[in-house]
């Protein structure tokens, strides 16, 4: 249940990502482009743990958890939402 969460939230990112600047019709300003990358590496994150990927080491299964992933995505879109 968790990995369709999580490829459901990486699939609703990606799109917003790809279709809000443009509904809104104006540029990406400084702050809002320097989240962008880490909001990426995150969805990009959300999609590795969506589509079933169990790595074989410790730290890399505690990177891409949900439990870190979830609210890291949250916030990082609210923050990319509100100063983009």
């Amino acid at each position: 249940m968790a990995r369709a969460i999580s490829l459901l939230m990486a699939v609703a990112f990606a799109s917003g990502l790809l279709f809000l600047p443009a509904m809104r019709g104006r540029e990406l300003t400084t702050l809002g482009h320097g989240l962008l990358m880490p909001l990426l590496l995150v969805v990009c994150a959300l999609f590795v743990h969506g589509l079933g990927y169990v790595p074989r080491r410790a730290w890399i299964a505690r990177l891409v958890s949900a439990w870190l992933l979830w609210p890291l995505a949250a916030v990082l879109g609210a923050g990319w939402a509100i100063l983009s």
